[in-house]
C-alpha cells in the first residue's frame, strides 16, 4: 500500500512538473525575447523530480512535456527545447542528489551544457533549417560579409559626407578585406573554442539560478567559489599542452586534419590558460593587495581589452606549473 501510495504521489508530482515545463515551453515558443530566461527556468523542474524520484520519473515527466507542448505549440520547438532542460536538469538534478561540490557540479554542467548545445544545432540542422552544417556555415558567413559590405559602404558615405577623406577611410577597408578572408575552416577552427566559453557560462548561469530558486524550495545548494579561486589543474593542462603537440605533428606530417587539432587545440588551450591568469591575477588584487572589486574590475577590464591581455596567457601558465595559490591537488612540489 505504501509503494502504491509512493508511486501515485510520485506520478502526480511528475505531471504537475510536466505542466510547468510545458508553460515554460511555450511562453518561451511565443516570446523569443525570454528564451535566455526559460533556458535557465527549464532545468530546474527537471533536476527536482530526479532529486525528490528517480530517473524513470523523470524522463517520464519529459516526455509529458514533450506531449503538452506538440499539442499547444508545436512539436519540433518541444523536442527542441527538452534537449536542453533534459540534459543539463538530469545532471544538476544528480548533482545536488550526490551533494556534489560546487566546482565538481559546474564541471558537470559545463560539460552537459555543451553536449546539449551540440545535440540541439544537430536537431535544429536536421528538421528545422534542413541543410547540412558545412552549408549552413558557408550561408551565414555570406550574410554576414554581404552585411557587412551595404553597412560599410552606408558608412563611408555618410564620413564622406562629414568631410572625412578617402586616405583615412582606408582603415575602414582594411578591416573589412580581414573580414572577407574569413572561410567555413576559420568558422569550425573557433566552434571547439565557442563551445568551450559558452558552456562554462551558461554553467555558471545555471548553478546561479538554480540555487537561487532552490533554495528557498529548502534543497541546499552551496555558494559557488568565487572566481579568485578558479584554477586548472596540472592534468588539464598537461592533457591540453599534449594535444597541442599531436595536433604539432599530425600538421608537420600533412596528415588530414592536423592542421585542424593544432589550430582549434591552440585555441581552446589559450582561452583556459587566459582564465586561469585571470583568477590568479584577480586573487593577486583582491586577496593579497585588498583592492576593491570595482577598482580589480576596471584594472581587468582595461588589461584584457588591450595589448596587455595577451600577458593573462602566460600568467595562467605559470600559475598551471607552479600553483601559486595553493589550490591544485595534483601540483607537481607540496611543502
Amino acid at each position: 500500500m505504501k509503494n502504491k501510495d509512493y508511486s501515485t504521489k510520485a506520478m502526480v508530482e511528475a505531471s504537475l512538473m510536466a505542466v510547468i515545463i510545458s508553460i515554460i515551453m511555450v511562453i518561451t515558443g511565443y516570446l523569443p525575447f525570454v528564451s535566455v530566461v526559460g533556458t535557465l527556468l527549464l532545468p530546474i523542474p527537471v533536476a527536482i523530480l530526479y532529486t525528490r524520484h528517480n530517473i524513470k520519473i523523470t524522463f517520464t515527466a519529459i516526455l509529458l512535456s514533450i506531449i503538452i507542448t506538440s499539442l499547444v505549440y508545436n512539436p519540433i520547438m518541444a523536442i527542441y527545447s527538452a534537449i536542453t532542460c533534459s540534459i543539463v536538469g538530469i545532471v544538476l538534478g544528480y548533482c545536488i542528489k550526490k551533494n556534489k561540490k560546487p566546482s565538481v557540479t559546474l564541471l558537470f554542467l559545463a560539460i552537459a551544457s555543451a553536449i546539449s548545445f551540440v545535440l540541439t544545432v544537430a536537431f535544429f540542422m536536421l528538421f528545422i533549417e534542413k541543410i547540412s552544417f558545412m552549408n549552413f556555415i558557408a550561408n551565414k558567413l555570406e550574410f554576414i560579409k554581404e552585411s557587412m559590405r551595404i553597412s560599410l559602404n552606408q558608412l563611408k558615405a555618410s564620413y564622406v559626407q562629414s568631410g572625412v577623406t578617402p586616405k583615412q577611410l582606408k582603415l575602414l577597408d582594411e578591416n573589412f578585406e580581414l573580414i572577407k578572408k574569413m572561410d567555413v575552416m576559420m568558422v569550425l577552427v573557433a566552434i571547439p573554442g565557442f563551445i568551450f566559453i559558452f558552456s562554462f557560462i551558461s554553467a555558471y548561469f545555471n548553478y546561479m539560478v538554480s540555487r537561487v530558486i532552490l533554495n528557498k524550495l529548502n534543497y541546499k545548494m552551496q555558494e559557488v567559489l568565487p572566481f579568485s579561486r578558479v584554477y586548472v589543474s596540472n592534468i588539464v593542462g598537461a592533457v591540453l599542452i599534449g594535444i597541442v603537440c599531436i595536433g604539432i605533428i599530425l600538421s608537420s606530417k600533412k596528415i588530414t586534419g592536423g592542421d585542424y587539432i593544432l589550430n582549434a587545440s591552440q585555441i581552446v588551450t589559450r582561452y583556459v590558460f587566459m582564465i586561469n591568469g585571470l583568477a590568479a591575477s584577480v586573487y593577486f588584487l583582491r586577496v593579497k593587495r585588498n583592492l576593491s572589486k570595482p577598482v580589480v574590475a576596471i584594472i581587468i577590464g582595461l588589461t584584457t581589452l588591450s595589448s596587455l591581455g595577451n600577458i593573462y596567457f602566460s600568467i595562467g601558465l605559470m600559475e598551471m606549473a607552479f600553483d601559486f595559490r595553493r589550490l591544485d591537488p595534483y601540483r607537481i612540489k607540496r611543502k
